[in-house]
């Protein structure tokens, strides 16, 4: 997501509608979205001037119909439900909101509101594990009640069909955290200030919340010329960033907008945050680190990063991307043999923005310190003959490719479209480079021992899609099971139980050797005997079924590649089914795995069904590398 540098507003002036609707329309368009302007907002509203001043100046957005287009704001109000007090102020917040013309409805529902109902509010109580019977003595409180609220704020905002949160964050809440991150030795991206826009936190793996909700489709390699990807999730948005706090409170008194303050955020003993408040305050800090010099630090670091970002797009397009099948997690790319970017941060970040397209972590996990031992070895200063070896680096493998003419050659589609049969095979005798070709295979790192991901479906409903979840952090997957002659378009009307009464159990976990030795077992004890009994019982060539998955597995999976895969396992015990874990299919492939199925106890004419989407990523380095 784009950073820009954001205006600075010096005045102490209440601020008007049109500067707060700007800056909103700013703050949207510069961060560089495909997405349209919304026309559903949420609005977390805690009762304090910064989020009544924000509460208001919202409301005002919707009765002016921002370029002739309807305006739908939802405010809510989170109950922690850590005080006996909680519910009472909760109350007491939406009380006010009603006051300013922000009613609460007794039922929400999900259709478009008009302008006539003005904006809706919602009291959003958190719920605490069971176990807790004082939620303000939970050790970390703070990080506990801060993750339930965003995660009662992310739900609620998909259920109403909001993409984009807004916070009543200020330019004193920037300026205080960057000078406590500064004091605790940030740097880089840290000191770039609270950003204006962000992916909601706290709530990853949610579907419709975090970076889900919808698809798109992209050129990858493999059997299908096309795969999903993820798009879509709540965004937070801080149109008010900008502003200093006394406009916010300006804002208040000039329209009579009640609000509550807490007295403990002014007093200094209790945290950093307050101390640094404190300073700030009474101007008893240093001029290089009042108010002033540091939003002039941000604006510095923020262009760094712009700077930054620019050159690594400059590396990325002398990077050729050769392919991309995300049905494996693969890509083999030819990196420059010599390059003019020498700077160990730009060649950094480049490597960690390639790493994020295949990694089981979250986007920007790894510090770009992380990357400094490996960057001469995939962007080398001059041409040379040193073997290379593979290397792990972001969560994803290296392995070092090679064009291999002698290779068992298979033709593939393009991103373009065309087919082609070279195949860049791993170089697993580490045999010379080749000067003219920097290549690699990069796939998810391997799993660590006894730490494998494991994801498990309940289906005890027919003709009914499981909800969505996420497998490995890469892949959101869903089930169903049902008749053949079913379409199974989604949750469909209709549904019945299924037969016997049978509730399934459908695990995923990744591809594992033993695996194959089952597979192969069943499909040579089914199909691959002419028949006969004793010593005169014959063996066919093979299974043609299973020579076909081998073959597929060896072209698209090389090597321990195949083991990062997805495996649909019917769980042991699951329905009276079978005895024991029994794999059935590779859903990214959209393989089936041969005489699996046929195995189990249950009608032929029903058959399990799933769909698969990968992570969401950012296009912009495949644009940069010729895929898109």
């Amino acid at each position: 997501m784009a950073v820009p540098c954001r205006l600075h507003h010096t005045s102490t002036q209440a601020i008007s509608v049109s500067q707060s609707l700007e800056s909103f329309q700013r703050v949207w368009l510069g961060s560089r979205l495909s997405r349209p302007f919304p026309r559903r907002l949420g609005l977390a509203v805690s009762g304090g001037a910064d989020s009544m001043a924000l509460a208001y100046l919202t409301r005002q957005w919707e009765k002016s119909r921002p370029n002739g287009h309807d305006l739908s704001v939802t405010a809510f109000v989170v109950d922690h439900k850590a005080r006996d007090e909680s519910t009472r102020e909760a109350k007491m917040v939406s009380q006010w909101l009603q006051d300013i013309g922000i009613s609460t409805p007794a039922h929400l529902s999900l259709q478009l509101l008009t302008q006539d109902q003005g904006i809706q509010s919602e009291i959003l109580e958190l719920t605490w594990p069971d176990r807790t019977t004082s939620p303000s003595q939970v050790t970390a409180f703070e990080t506990h009640a801060r993750r339930l609220r965003f995660q009662a704020l992310g739900k609620a905002c998909r259920d109403r069909q909001i993409e984009a949160l807004l916070m009543g964050h200020h330019q004193d809440d920037d300026v205080e955290t960057t000078l406590w991150r500064l004091c605790t030795g940030a740097k880089g991206a840290g000191l770039a200030g609270i950003p204006q826009m962000t992916r909601i936190p706290e709530c990853h793996g949610i579907y419709g919340v975090s970076e889900s909700g919808s698809s798109d489709t992209i050129p990858s390699t493999g059997t299908g010329s096309h795969a999903r990807i993820s798009t879509g999730g709540i965004l937070i948005c801080r149109p008010l960033l900008s502003f200093p706090k006394s406009r916010l409170l300006a804002t208040c008194h000039e329209n009579h907008i009640p609000y509550v303050s807490d007295p403990t955020n002014f007093d200094p003993t209790l945290t950093p945050r307050n101390a640094i408040r404190t300073l700030l305050s009474s101007n008893q800090l240093p001029k290089a680190l009042q108010s002033p010099s540091i939003l002039s630090l941000i604006k510095s670091s923020q262009s760094l990063l712009q700077s930054t970002t620019s050159l690594s797009n400059t590396l990325l397009q002398t990077c050729h991307l050769n392919h991309l099948n995300l049905s494996t997690g693969t890509l083999t790319l030819t990196l420059p043999t010599t390059t003019t970017q020498r700077t160990h941060q730009i060649q950094c970040l480049t490597l960690r923005r390639i790493t994020d397209l295949l990694s089981p972590f979250p986007e920007n996990h790894f510090p770009l310190r992380s990357f400094e031992n490996f960057t001469q070895q995939v962007f080398p200063n001059q041409k040379h003959t040193t073997p290379r070896k593979p290397f792990t680096l972001g969560g994803v493998m290296f392995q070092p490719g090679r064009q291999n003419p002698t290779a068992k050659q298979g033709k593939s589609t393009t991103a373009g479209g065309e087919n082609t049969t070279a195949e860049t095979q791993p170089d697993n005798h580490h045999a010379t480079i080749d000067p003219t070709h920097n290549t690699w295979l990069l796939s998810r790192q391997p799993f660590m021992r006894n730490r494998l991901p494991m994801l498990r479906f309940e289906i005890s409903t027919a003709d009914q899609y499981t909800p969505w979840n996420l497998w490995d952090n890469r892949y959101w997957i869903r089930c169903a099971i049902g008749p053949q002659q079913s379409g199974l378009p989604g949750d469909v009307d209709g549904a019945h139980e299924l037969p016997d009464g049978k509730s399934i159990s459908v695990l995923v976990r990744p591809l594992q050797p033993s695996d194959l030795q089952v597979i192969r077992r069943v499909a040579g004890e089914r199909g691959g005997w002419t028949g006969g009994s004793g010593r005169k019982k014959t063996k066919k060539k093979g299974s043609p079924a299973l020579a076909a998955v081998l073959e597929r597995l060896s072209r698209e999976a090389p090597g321990q590649t195949r083991f990062t895969l997805p495996l649909l396992v019917i769980e042991g015990g699951s329905g009276g089914l079978v005895d024991h874990d029994w794999p059935v299919a590779l859903p990214t492939l959209d393989l089936w795995l041969p005489e699996m199925w046929e195995s189990l106890r249950i009608s032929k004419s029903w058959r399990l069904r799933w769909e698969w989407i990968y992570k969401m990523i950012d296009n912009e380095p495949l644009r940069l590398m010729g895929w898109l």
